[in-house]
C-alpha cells in the first residue's frame, strides 16, 4: 500500500485525472475587471504557417483584402524561431514561416473578431518539431521548444500588463503531430500531450481564469507522406474524450462532426504533401476559434 501511495503522483502526471494538477488554481473572474482575451497557437509547420495567401485573392477577395491590410480587432505577436515580431500588430498575412505565408491565426482572428472587443493572439511554434523530443517527453521532461515558446508567451503577457491591460489566456490551439507519426507510438504521444497540457496550465497559471481550453486537430492522413498518422489522431481524440475543456477537430471528413481539409498538392497550390492549402488553412483557423471561445 505504501508503495502505491508513493506512485500516485507519477501516475497522475502520466495518465491524468479529473483533479486539477498540483500548482494549478482556477481563479475566478473578477466581475469588476475588463479582461483582455489572449489566444495561443503552438505546434509545428501547420501552426507556424506554410500556406500561400496569394490564392485567396480570387477565391476569398474580401478576406484577402482585409488581411493584407490587417485586422485591428485582433492583435498578433509571433515567434516561429526563424521569423519573429514581439510587437503586437493587427493580424495579417505574412506572419508565418515566410512573408508569403500564413497559418491558423487568420481564421482564428476572423472568428473571434465578431465579438465587440480587441483580442490578442500569441503564436510560438517551430516547423518540423516533434512533441516527444523537442517539446515535452512522455516521461515529463521539458525541452527547448516548450521552454522557448512559454517564455515568449510570458514576455508578451508582461507587455500587456505594462500597458495597463488584464490579459486572460483563454486557451491554446495545438497543431502538431506529423513528426511524431514517424515514431509509431500512440501511447507515448497521448502521454506527452497530457504532460504538455499539465505544464501549460501550471506555467501560465498567472493568466488563466475559470478554465483553459486545449484545442487540438487531426493531422492529414489521406496520403502517403506521414507514417501511421492514425495512431497520432487516435491519441489526440483520446485526450479530448477524457478531459473537460480539451477538444479535437476532426479534419479528414470522416463523419458529420468533421471538416475536410486538403494539402497543397491535392488542390493544385504547389507540390506540397505536408501543408494545408489556403482555403483549408482559413477553415482550420475558424474552426479552432470556435472551440477556443467555448
Amino acid at each position: 500500500m505504501n508503495r502505491l501511495i508513493k506512485l500516485l503522483p507519477l501516475l497522475t502526471l502520466l495518465f491524468g485525472c479529473t483533479e486539477q494538477p498540483k500548482g494549478y488554481r482556477q481563479e475566478k473572474l473578477d466581475p469588476s475587471i475588463s479582461y483582455d482575451d489572449v489566444y495561443l497557437i503552438m505546434g509545428q509547420s501547420n501552426a507556424s504557417g506554410c500556406t500561400p495567401f496569394s490564392y485567396l485573392e480570387e477565391s476569398q477577395p474580401e478576406l484577402y483584402q482585409k488581411y493584407i491590410t490587417g485586422n485591428e480587432k485582433v492583435m498578433l505577436a509571433y515567434d516561429v524561431i526563424y521569423r519573429a515580431d514581439s510587437n503586437f500588430q493587427p493580424t495579417k498575412f505574412g506572419c508565418g514561416d515566410a512573408d508569403w505565408a500564413f497559418g491558423p491565426e487568420i481564421g482564428i482572428a476572423e472568428y473571434i473578431s465578431q465579438f465587440d472587443k480587441t483580442s490578442y493572439i500569441v503564436k510560438g511554434s517551430l516547423s518540423g518539431s516533434c512533441l516527444q523530443t523537442q517539446w515535452v517527453s512522455p516521461e515529463g521532461e521539458k525541452y527547448n521548444c516548450y521552454n522557448h515558446s512559454v517564455s515568449f508567451v510570458k514576455a508578451e503577457m508582461e507587455t500587456l500588463v505594462k500597458q495597463g491591460k488584464h490579459p486572460r489566456i483563454r486557451g491554446v490551439f495545438w497543431m502538431q503531430g506529423e513528426s511524431d507519426s514517424l515514431l509509431h507510438n500512440q501511447e507515448n504521444y497521448y502521454t506527452a500531450t497530457k504532460n504538455l497540457i499539465h505544464y501549460l496550465q501550471i506555467d501560465l497559471n498567472a493568466y488563466i481564469y475559470d478554465y483553459f481550453n486545449f484545442v487540438d486537430a487531426y493531422i492529414y492522413d489521406h496520403g502517403p507522406h506521414w507514417e501511421m498518422p492514425e495512431l497520432i489522431n487516435q491519441a489526440k481524440q483520446q485526450v479530448a474524450d477524457e478531459n473537460e475543456h480539451c477538444y479535437c477537430i476532426k479534419t479528414n471528413g470522416e463523419d458529420e462532426t468533421a471538416i475536410t481539409l486538403e494539402v497543397k498538392s491535392v488542390s493544385g497550390e504547389g507540390d506540397d504533401h505536408a501543408h494545408y492549402d489556403s482555403s483549408s488553412m482559413v477553415l482550420l483557423g475558424k474552426t479552432a476559434g470556435e472551440y477556443l471561445v467555448k
